[in-house]
């Protein structure tokens, strides 16, 4: 197997890793919202669901990125893959401070 094959299954795995792993935090994140807004009922009419939601789903997208870069990144280093990917997968995700 070339590196380019290498290169794109692993692009297309981490490309389902990240739609997963951002339909999970949403879905948390929503679920947790309406839980906290189910206890507090004056909280729940003070704030209405649609000025709410574009915020809860705006700090879900952020945190799916920044735990993606994260994962993927241990991957690479765990499974020494820096010399099995195409090089310029590898420098996005892994940034030498040299």
């Amino acid at each position: 197997m070339t590196i380019s094959e290498r290169t794109t299954y692993f692009n297309v795995i981490v490309g389902l890793f990240n739609i997963v792993l951002g339909l999970v935090i949403e879905f948390g994140l929503i679920a947790l919202c309406y839980l906290a807004l189910a206890r507090m009922p004056e909280a729940a009419n003070s704030i209405p669901v649609s000025v709410l939601l574009p915020f809860v789903l705006l700090i879900g997208l952020v945190l799916a990125m920044v735990i993606s870069v994260k994962c993927i990144t241990w991957a690479i280093k765990k499974f020494n893959l820096q010399d099995k990917l195409d090089q310029k997968v590898v420098k996005r995700y892994i940034k030498d401070n040299v």
